[in-house]
């Protein structure tokens, strides 16, 4: 294939941050490693905004979108582009080249094919203008500086979101209006995100801690920036076409689901979908020798359910990946973690994740550590109702992998052999 131009969207990184868009969150997916929200919250004035100073100095993420150029249409995307698109159903489409083609834009790109395909421009009633604009505004909000929570992430949490919208059991539970707001809430559930965790904001004192009370710090305002940033502008603002009544329930619906990936109550969110739709699904089917839709699946009750466990195993869906591409965002999400302990030592904050420190880390025993904890009986209740044997086929040799490398001593993403 002849090399192929792809022109390049603005960067997110234009400008410096005002002191009133400083305002951090994280979500902590090995919450189990930390050592409580706010031990010891700072009250120094000068670290109420985090202590972030070098980070942030050097993030200089925030863009206003009245500045950014409109992207191109769908329909004028780049042959190379299109081509890597071709393949956005499979579960093993590499979001990676995705990412590099794109110049560190995915978001919009997969986003708009994504989104054409569900038809959520009919159901919202706005143009693609409107799309494309909301898009490019939602993916300049997110910090390419980033290693792991950028707009890559979002891109892949999306795209095993329309994954499992495709598979039949989840497809028979849901109607349109749950579709629409499970991929909006995929497209915003980290928007804005600093790189530092829950615990982290909690510890500085910053203001996104104190303004929502140090619960879900981060979901609350990657929820609330994601609607302030759509609805300040016209001419992104996807709802502005549709009717009050169907806004909010699409709203509750996103926030609902965006909320549901804060890990604090992670196993009570597992536990509900286990007893309330697993439970009577396997006796329902064991009583009629029947894999028919089971009764009281549709009831809204059981929707919400669905459609919390599905966002939250898209967005931990990393080690059911192929080998590769886990093995990519594992050494992602550890850089982040360790970058964060580097600043809480420079900071003099608790270190809430100690085995995430760079110097001392295996990164093959907190992805056993998070697989066991975490991943394992998650993705068990999920493939039980949603049937995924692939990526079960992944998490049980990405496991092996890892296993292997410690059970060599091996610190690192690979043995030295295979670098």
């Amino acid at each position: 294939m002849g090399r192929c131009f792809c022109p390049v969207l603005p960067s997110p990184q234009f400008g410096p941050m005002s002191e009133s868009l400083l305002l951090p969150h994280c979500h902590t997916i090995v919450g189990f490693l930390s050592r409580g929200c706010c031990e010891e919250p700072v009250s120094d004035s000068t670290s109420i905004l985090c202590g972030f100073g070098e980070v942030e100095r050097e993030k200089n993420v925030h863009q206003s979108h009245s500045h950014l150029a409109m992207p191109i249409t769908i329909n004028d995307v780049p042959p190379c582009i299109s081509q890597l698109l071709d393949n956005e159903e499979s579960w093993d489409f590499n979001i990676f080249e995705l990412e590099a083609i794109t110049h560190k834009r995915p978001l919009v790109y997969l986003g708009l094919k994504v989104f054409s395909r569900f038809g959520v421009c009919e159901f919202l009633n706005c143009s693609e203008t409107t799309l494309r604009a909301w898009f490019q505004v939602i993916e300049a909000n997110y910090h390419s500086s980033n290693a792991y929570h950028n707009s890559t992430h979002a891109a892949d949490v999306l795209h095993a979101t329309a994954f499992f919208l495709g598979k039949e059991r989840v497809k028979g539970s849901l109607d349109q209006l749950d579709e629409v707001a499970a991929l909006i809430a995929a497209t915003v559930h980290d928007v804005d995100h600093p790189g530092r965790t829950n615990s982290f904001l909690c510890n500085a004192g910053s203001e996104l801690a104190v303004l929502y009370n140090d619960t879900a710090v981060l979901e609350s305002h990657h929820t609330a920036l994601a609607f302030q940033l759509t609805v300040k502008d016209t001419k992104c603002n996807i709802f502005k076409n549709i009717d009050r009544n169907h806004y909010r329930t699409l709203r509750q619906a996103i926030i609902d689901m965006v909320l549901a990936t804060e890990m604090t109550k992670h196993f009570e969110h597992v536990n509900k979908f286990v007893n309330s739709i697993n439970k009577p699904m396997a006796a329902e089917i064991e009583g009629s020798d029947c894999e028919c839709n089971p009764a009281g699946k549709n009831f809204p009750e059981n929707q919400i359910l669905i459609k919390r466990m599905m966002i939250k195993c898209a967005d931990v869906a990393n080690p059911c990946r192929p080998l590769d591409l886990c093995i990519e965002w594992a050494g992602r999400i550890s850089e982040e973690y360790f970058a964060q302990t580097d600043e809480e030592k420079r900071q003099g904050l608790p270190v809430v994740m100690p085995v995430f420190d760079r110097n001392t880390c295996s990164i093959p025993k907190s992805q056993i550590s998070f697989i066991d904890y975490f991943i394992t009986d998650m993705f068990d209740a999920w493939d039980a109702f949603a049937h995924l044997p692939a990526l079960m086929q992944h998490l049980a040799d990405n496991y092996k992998h890892w296993k292997t490398l410690d059970d060599l001593k091996c610190k690192s993403l690979r043995l030295p052999s295979d670098s």
